[in-house]
């Protein structure tokens, strides 16, 4: 086992192959996976085709209705793309890495799926904010958000979070294998991961502890909003009571916030737990299968959405029965 450190592992901590306890076989044999791994491979390769699907679907549907092409959308769209990804690049490359358990033909996927996965990561939470901001100003500032909020402003935000996110995890990248400062190596699967412990603080409070307390509180007040408008509307609609807000536009406003507040709500359950757990990993007991799992309930949220998507929104409906009508 120390010859193989030395050579294939030289770019890795010994800790993270001794730690993975697998046992190191020079051919892609499955059946040489754990109980756990056996697991994650089946989730994985089976939520990946319908990750690629149902986001297909969403983005196909966008893109090609003039109808579908609003603001808002456009930022479902972006997120759809992200999610696409993740089934189409991150959960086949989490397989290979899972049949290829020490890594001995698939070394260099270590920094490469890393570096992707936090790339499509950080867009898809960039995207969740906007989806918060864009709610936020649709019921709290109504009149600011028809004037202000076009579709050349959404683009320019959801083309300006994937150069950003591109670029920051690139610096991220860098500082965290920079000798300059302390550095530990978070071990995710085989895969270590080194981290500057300066840099590695700055990333957990803007990646993690800022864009969740925006986001909460965001919607926070859109729910107040909603709750108080959704009463308005309820009301003008006894008999007695005049016309009052235009209760068709403030219905759609509404049901919108209620589907995208289930999306932002679904991703942070998915989200947090791993993002927290990654920063305790080495006070963990077993912490390979929990990591396991975990990741399932990460990569599950790319899955998760279209399916919000179908049960909230006509579009989608018809959109799906379309594809299922070209398919005959």
């Amino acid at each position: 086992m120390e010859d193989y450190t030395n050579t294939v592992f030289a770019h890795l901590d010994y800790r993270c192959v001794a730690s993975w306890n697998t046992s190191c076989s020079s051919d892609f044999q499955l059946f040489h996976l754990n109980h756990s791994n056996l697991i994650v491979f089946f989730f994985f390769s089976v939520v990946s085709v319908l990750t690629v699907g149902g986001n297909m679907v969403v983005i196909v549907s966008i893109t090609i209705s003039k109808q579908l092409r609003t603001a808002t959308n456009f930022v479902i769209l972006s997120l759809a793309m992200s999610d696409f990804l993740v089934g189409a690049l991150m959960m086949p490359l989490q397989c290979i890495m899972l049949v290829d358990g020490c890594l001995y033909h698939t070394k260099h996927l270590c920094p490469v799926c890393h570096f992707i996965s936090t790339i499509i990561g950080t867009v898809s939470l960039y995207n969740v904010i906007l989806i918060a901001i864009d709610r936020y100003f649709a019921l709290c500032h109504p009149f600011r958000y028809v004037a202000k909020m076009s579709v050349r402003v959404v683009l320019k935000c959801v083309g300006f979070g994937w150069i950003l996110s591109f670029f920051y995890n690139l610096s991220m990248m860098y500082t965290g294998n920079s000798e300059q400062g302390e550095r530990k190596v978070i071990c995710i699967q085989a895969c270590a991961i080194p981290v500057n412990n300066t840099w590695g603080f700055i990333d957990f409070i803007f990646s993690f502890i800022v864009p969740c307390l925006l986001i909460i509180i965001l919607y926070v007040k859109v729910l107040t909003v909603a709750l108080r408008h959704a009463k308005v509307i309820s009301d003008s609609a006894k008999p007695g009571l005049g016309p009052g807000l235009n209760r068709r536009k403030w219905k759609s406003e509404i049901k919108a916030t209620k589907t995208l507040g289930t999306v932002v709500f679904v991703y942070l359950v998915c989200w947090i737990p791993l993002y927290t757990f990654l920063v305790n990993i080495e006070n963990v007991s077993d912490s390979n299968v929990i990591l396991n799992y975990l990741m399932c309930l990460f990569y599950s949220n790319a899955f998760i959405n279209p399916i919000i998507y179908a049960i909230s929104s006509p579009w989608f409906k018809n959109s799906l029965k379309f594809c299922a009508l070209c398919g005959k």
